[in-house]
């Protein structure tokens, strides 16, 4: 016990030295890196090391159970159905993310459908875990739902209709991207529809995932769209859900769009959407950019794709509320007056019916292409964003950034983790690759505590373990602690001098 008092001691008082009045400090663990921390025999065994694919690391998410954070989930593009005799793989962590072990615990939702190829968890207040998968797409692709309250169990893996599809049936075979949210004994799952022009979709379970009987388009329906939507969802402590979306023209050149970001949002559980009457499209405009992504023509010897590894083809948006459904934070990519890609952030708040919008801010740093945003609120109202940038050093930052004034200033950023990454080719083991990222990051909290997970070169080289050629999944954590006015300062430091006194007398 003595190591972890010393330490909270010295990282509390130097962060209330660092700190200003009345203001909060972030405490950001060191990221880890997940494969780096299998068990020897797992990471030698299944072939993490020696495998031509080494892009592990590929759409990286993290999800905790509320009830143990301990419990951590970090998914990602590693062992299919296809390719073992079980279950899909995921990665498992009960010591809060110290160590992990590989779990092939999703089965096929039915004979012949492999997964996973875009897939995200999500823990409900109970401690289940539930997932939305998308399964198939060698010529189908449907969006499956499933859930389970032992994570390293194959057997106790439930599918929604014992393994059908929960999109509509218009947009059965024609599906992409799930997304999952919850809420009560609600499940949310959004999704594109590309069975006529490019929907964007909601459906909804009323009773844990057990079936869904709501799923509707959270706009005026299908549009001519270049980019890939990026549909995302989040929801309240209400159960209310709100969605963003992004609508792109041909653009002027090959992977460079005009795009249009839309805010909607849905108060009776995705039956209806309450903003389809502010726009043609349907959704409150948030705002519009000429922005590179869904480069179709480029190749791994030329490209706009971002640090030149990867294509952005799920739109750049993020979104995230606050547990009263006071603030709704969405974030988007479109190029600054300078000409380069960044990010921006805007605060919505109720007024009436209606959602306010506070002045946009940028969030990413200047001369730096910046992609793959995701973004957390904790209990005290701390917006938490995670993204990646690519600057002139042809590396990658993982940056850590925050607000505490309700998205009008960003206060801090840090740098979290920074990498070159690799060639495609040696990543991926394939010269027709086009993604050694994938569509996404995530950032997601539990009260005032935030858990990460990023894709980023392997950093561990030790034991028998060397993940130095490898894209890999890392995870990370933090909080955000308030710091007392100046005049309780020197109170406090003498309490903690004594509390240090009494301890070294304890020995």
């Amino acid at each position: 016990m003595r190591a972890p008092v010393a330490w909270s001691l010295s990282v509390l008082v130097s962060g209330l030295f660092a700190a200003q009045a009345a203001s909060a400090g972030l405490i950001l663990g060191s990221p880890v890196d997940v494969i780096g921390n299998l068990p020897v025999a797992s990471f030698t065994g299944l072939g993490y090391g020696t495998n031509a694919y080494k892009d592990w690391g590929n759409e990286p998410y993290v999800a905790v159970n509320p009830l143990n954070t301990n419990q951590i989930v970090v998914s990602s593009f590693s062992y299919s159905t296809s390719s073992t005799s079980s279950g899909a793989n995921f990665f498992y962590s009960t010591n809060g993310g110290v160590s992990w072990t590989s779990q092939f615990s999703v089965p096929a939702p039915a004979a012949g459908i492999g997964i996973p190829n875009d897939w995200n968890f999500a823990y409900d207040s109970n401690g289940t875990l539930h997932g939305a998968v998308l399964g198939g797409c060698n010529a189908t692709c449907n969006v499956y739902q499933g859930s389970t309250t032992d994570p390293t169990n194959l057997a106790s893996w439930s599918w929604t209709g014992g393994g059908t599809p929960i999109n509509s049936a218009a947009s059965v075979n024609k599906a992409d991207q799930p997304w999952i949210a919850l809420q009560g004994g609600k499940v949310f799952v959004g999704y594109d529809d590309f069975h006529s022009g490019t929907g964007e979709r909601v459906a909804v379970s009323n009773n844990n995932g057990t079936s869904f009987t709501v799923d509707n388009a959270i706009n005026n329906g299908a549009q001519s769209n270049f980019v890939n939507p990026g549909t995302r969802i989040a929801t309240d402590g209400n159960g209310t859900v709100y969605s963003i979306f992004g609508v792109g023209d041909a653009g002027p050149s090959p992977g460079v769009h005009n795009v249009s970001y839309f805010l909607n949002r849905s108060s009776d559980g995705g039956v209806t959407w309450d903003f389809n009457a502010s726009s043609a499209i349907g959704g409150i405009l948030i705002g519009s950019g000429v922005s590179a992504q869904l480069d179709n023509s480029g190749t791994q010897a030329s490209n706009r794709w971002f640090a030149g590894v990867n294509d952005l083809r799920c739109n750049i948006t993020a979104i995230a509320a606050d547990k009263t459904g006071s603030h709704i934070y969405v974030v988007t990519g479109k190029r600054d007056g300078g000409g380069t890609d960044r990010l921006f952030l805007r605060e919505y708040h109720p007024s009436g019916n209606n959602l306010v919008a506070s002045a946009e801010i940028m969030i990413s740093p200047a001369g730096e292409r910046a992609a793959l945003p995701s973004i957390t609120v904790l209990d005290n109202g701390t917006v938490v964003i995670m993204y990646d940038s690519f600057g002139a050093d042809q590396k990658v930052h993982v940056h850590v950034a925050t607000s505490h004034d309700f998205g009008a200033t960003i206060d801090s950023d840090v740098e979290e983790y920074s990498f070159t990454p690799l060639s495609l080719l040696a990543a991926t083991g394939s010269s027709g690759s086009n993604r050694e990222f994938g569509d996404y990051d995530f950032i997601m909290s539990v009260g005032d505590t935030f858990f990460g997970a990023f894709a980023g070169l392997g950093n561990v080289n030790g034991g028998g373990i060397n993940t130095t050629a490898l894209i890999d999944p890392f995870f990370f954590s933090g909080t955000d602690v308030e710091v007392p006015e100046p005049g309780s300062l020197a109170l406090l430091l003498s309490a903690l001098t004594g509390l240090a006194w009494r301890r070294r007398r304890a020995r």
